[in-house]
Parts: structure tokens; sequence; C-alpha cells
């Protein structure tokens, strides 16, 4: 799974109704258009699960499709990971995302994932005529019967391969496990239950796996939101972990048996922690400053994890801009970042933030632990309370 990071090259948000509309969004496409056809590049538009990403999916593709460029739409909502994947295997040179990311539900957005953006902007073009001549200028959403095969896509099948390539799958499957997992009505439903199949001893639970498009009213990020009946299950239940993904599949928050939630910072030296035991790695960590109050508070607390793992802390104000500025040099990225709101890069996987994945590597961990999270946990403690 392992490839170059690429960051949105451009995004627009805007809440529904107030800036959010169709017009907004096929003047977007049509500067887009626009760009994509003076390079002659193709374009996979995908959507997540918010209300009506669907249809405004297949209205932006169908304007590219117009312009005689290829612009296959996703048959089904995608994660993010999944459609970084897809580029990373060349289904086309970029890829526009209807979504807002892990924003509030009354909020879409539209952002491009591009190597070289050159040329390319979602900038409307001005004046009241800028979408005069243009198909579906006016009037409602195209037909939504069947795309052609060559413009309809199934990433979710590619993703899914990759993902079993890059875990022990079978380790986790073996190990008498039950999972709770929270895919927060988002796009990540039914991938954790797919990946560990049928007849192994690990039981993978899900909650809120239908999709709303309203996600409850909750904010769709897993550190945002309270999580409480995700902690109340794992902890009446006597399970041994909680995974809860954003809704478009790049933020992980973990729960410990206790239904205790993690800090982004505490999970990600866990995380660090075991790829440099089990596989030998090494490289910097980066993590967002560790929350008040928990063992990880303190230089040195971090100094003692340092001496105890051979790797090296780097706490970062901004960590998802110095995840940027390492992982775009041409040096080697982190072994690991993590962002505050619980995003993971894992290079020796993928160098974009994948939920999934890092919530399945947790798992590992649990099964190669004979089920305790828990221990693992009060080892590092242990560790960083010897600092102070």
């Amino acid at each position: 799974m392992s490839s170059r990071y690429r960051p949105y090259a451009y995004a627009w948000e805007a809440v529904y109704a107030a800036d959010f509309t169709l017009d907004q969004v096929r003047r977007r496409a049509a500067a887009l258009a626009d760009g994509l056809a003076r390079r002659n590049l193709s374009c996979i538009v995908a959507y997540d699960t918010r209300f009506m990403g669907g249809l405004f999916a297949r209205d932006v593709a169908a304007a590219l499709q117009a312009r005689g460029l290829r612009a296959p739409v996703t048959a089904s909502p995608v994660t993010l990971p999944a459609l970084h994947h897809a580029l990373d295997q060349h289904l086309a040179d970029c890829a526009l995302y209807v979504s807002a990311s892990n924003r509030p539900y009354f909020y879409n957005g539209l952002a491009l994932l591009a190597p070289d953006p050159t040329g390319l902007t979602l900038e409307p073009p001005e004046g009241a005529d800028a979408l005069a001549g243009r198909p579906y200028a006016a009037g409602p959403f195209p037909p939504t019967g069947d795309q052609p095969p060559d413009q309809s896509l199934d990433l979710r099948t590619g993703y899914l391969e990759a993902l079993r390539a890059a875990l022990d799958l079978e380790l986790i499957r073996r190990t008498p496990l039950t999972i709770f997992v929270d895919p927060m009505s988002g796009t990540t439903a039914g991938i954790v239950p797919a990946l560990l199949g049928e007849g192994g001893q690990t039981r993978a639970i899900e909650i809120n796996r239908e999709p709303d498009p309203l996600f409850g009213r909750l904010v769709p990020s897993p550190v945002e939101a309270g999580l409480n009946r995700l902690k109340k299950l794992v902890r009446e239940s006597d399970s041994h972990l909680g995974l809860a993904c954003s809704a478009d599949g790049t933020a992980l928050a973990v729960v410990d048996k206790n239904g205790e939630q993690l800090d982004p910072a505490e999970t990600a030296l866990l995380l660090a922690a075991y790829l440099a035991r089990q596989h030998r790695l090494r490289g910097p960590v980066v993590i967002p400053a560790p929350a008040a109050g928990t063992p990880l508070a303190g230089p040195a607390r971090l100094s003692a994890w340092e001496d105890a793992t051979g790797l090296r802390i780097e706490v970062a104000p901004d960590p998802a801009a110095r995840l940027r500025e390492l992982i775009t040099r041409d040096h080697a990225p982190p072994l690991l970042g993590a962002t505050d709101d619980g995003q993971f890069i894992i290079s020796r996987y993928a160098s974009y933030p994948d939920a999934v994945l890092a919530g399945m590597i947790c798992a590992e961990m649990v099964a190669r632990s004979g089920g305790s999270l828990r221990s693992l946990i009060d080892t590092q403690r242990d560790q960083l309370l010897k600092g102070g």
C-alpha cells in the first residue's frame, strides 16, 4: 500500500442551502472541467455518505463526461483512503471527492486530489453566463440510471485486497477476540467484517453501520464525538477492543476494554512501539501535544519512552503541517505520524491517513499480546511514569 503523500490540491466546504448549492457545485465543476480538458486528464468522481452526495457526484461526472473527459463515478460511497489507493493504482490522473471530510452534517464540499494540480482549480468562473451552453447548466440532476461500464468504478474491492496484503489477518482470526466497530454511519461500514470473513474466532460487531446523511446529528469524527454507546458496549460486554472510524475513513479512536478512549498521542506511541518491536522499523514519530493529565504529559516521560523503544518523538504544534513537510521531502518519511483529530499515517503501508488500517493494526497488537490491550497500555504508562 506504500505511496507518496497526496494532500488535497484544492478543497471547498460550505453549508447546505447557504453556499453548498447545485449552482455552486456546477460552477466549480465547470472550472475543473476546463482545466482537465486543457491537460487531457482523467478524473475519478467519488462521494461519501453525506446528504445527496451520490446525486452531486453524478452531476459533476456528467459535466466532465460532456467535455469528452474520462470521469468515472464510484458505484457507491467510498472512503478517502480507498480513493488514494485507486490513484496509486493509476486508475485515473486525479480524483474529485464530494465530501466535507469530518465536518458537521450540515456541510458538504468538493476536494480535488491531484499529484500535479497545475492549471486545475475549483474556483468558479466569473460572470452570470459562465455556465451558458454547458450540459446540465440548469434544471434538476441528470438521470440516475446505470452508468456505462467504463464510467462506473468499484473501488472497494481493490482497497480490501490492499488491506488484506498489509495485515496479518490470520493472526487476528485465530485469536478469540471481540471487537466493537463504530463506522459512525459513514463509509467504513462493513469493511472490518469483510476483512475478517467467516469462520474465524474473532467477532467484529458493528454499531451505527447504516448510512445516515445526518450522522445522528453528531460531528462524524471519533475524537470529537462522545462515543458513549461504543464505550458502554465494550466495557459491559467484557470485549477486548473498540474502534471508531470517521465518516470519510481517515480518523480513528481506540477504546480499551475498560471503556476508556485513548488519547491520539497514546495510540500513536502504542502503534509505533509495535511497529518497532514487530517489524524492526525505525524513524521519527510525530505526535500532537498529549492531553493534559495523561501519563504522556511532560518531556521527561516522553524521554523515558524514547529510551525504552529507541524511537525519537517529535511533538508538533501542528502535526498535519509537519507531516506534509516531512513526507513531501525527498528524505525518508516518519515511521508514524498522528494528528489531533486521530488521523494516523503509517509510512510502512501508506503515506496518507487510514482509520481502518490503523485500527486493524491495533487489533493485531491485541491478538499478539493474547487479547489484552490493557496490558500493553499499562506497560507503556509504566515506562512513561519512570520519567517523572
